[in-house]
C-alpha cells in the first residue's frame, strides 16, 4: 500500500518540527533528513534498512541520531512500530490521512503486505462491544508462507532480505 501521493511531506516535517519545539527539543537538519527519508521511503523497514539508505550521509548523520529521531517520530504519532516476529522492529510512516490497516506477513520471505477488511474490522467492535470495551486501538497480523517462493522456487523479495542483511 503506497501513500507516497496522499500526503504532503512538507506539512509532516512541520508536524514533527512542532512536536520537537513542545517538547524543547532541537529542530536540527539531521532530525529533519532522517525525518524526510523515513516519509519517503513507502514501505515498513527496520533502523537496520533506514541506516544503509541513509549511508552516504554518515559522516553527518550518526546512529546515535536516526535511532532517537525514529524514537521522536514513533513518540509523535507519525510512524507505527510492529513486532512482526523477526528479530528487528518495524516502522512505517503513519500520516494522519492513512486509513487503518492490518498485515500478512511471509514467514519464508519476510514480505509484509498491508490490507483492509471492513467484515474484520466489524467483528472487533462487536467483540469489543460485548465484553464491553470502547475500542481504541487495535493490530491484527496473519502469518503465512506466500505462494511465490512455493510456485517458483524463489522469491525476489527473499533474495533482497537475504542479501541486504548478510
Amino acid at each position: 500500500m503506497n501513500h507516497k501521493n496522499h500526503f504532503d511531506p512538507h506539512k509532516e516535517l512541520a508536524k514533527f518540527s512542532e512536536f520537537l519545539k513542545r517538547k524543547s527539543l532541537k529542530i536540527t537538519s539531521q532530525r529533519l533528513l532522517v525525518a524526510e527519508k523515513i516519509f519517503s521511503i513507502g514501505e515498513h523497514f527496520t533502523v537496520e534498512d533506514l541506516i544503509d539508505l541513509l549511508k552516504d550521509r554518515k559522516d553527518e548523520i550518526s546512529r546515535a541520531t536516526i535511532y532517537r529521531t525514529v524514537s521522536l517520530l514513533v513518540e509523535s504519532g507519525q510512524l507505527k512500530e510492529h513486532d512482526f516476529g523477526k528479530n528487528s522492529k518495524y516502522y512505517e510512516f503513519s500520516p494522519s490521512s492513512k486509513e487503518h490497516h492490518d498485515h500478512i506477513v511471509c514467514l519464508d520471505c519476510g514480505k509484509i503486505e498491508e490490507f483492509q477488511n471492513s467484515y474484520i474490522e466489524q467483528i472487533q467492535t462487536d467483540i469489543a462491544n460485548k465484553l464491553n470495551y470502547d475500542l481504541i486501538e487495535h493490530s491484527l497480523i496473519l502469518y503465512g508462507k506466500c505462494k511465490i517462493l512455493k510456485e517458483k522456487g524463489h522469491c525476489e523479495k527473499r533474495n533482497q532480505t537475504v542479501d541486504s542483511h548478510d
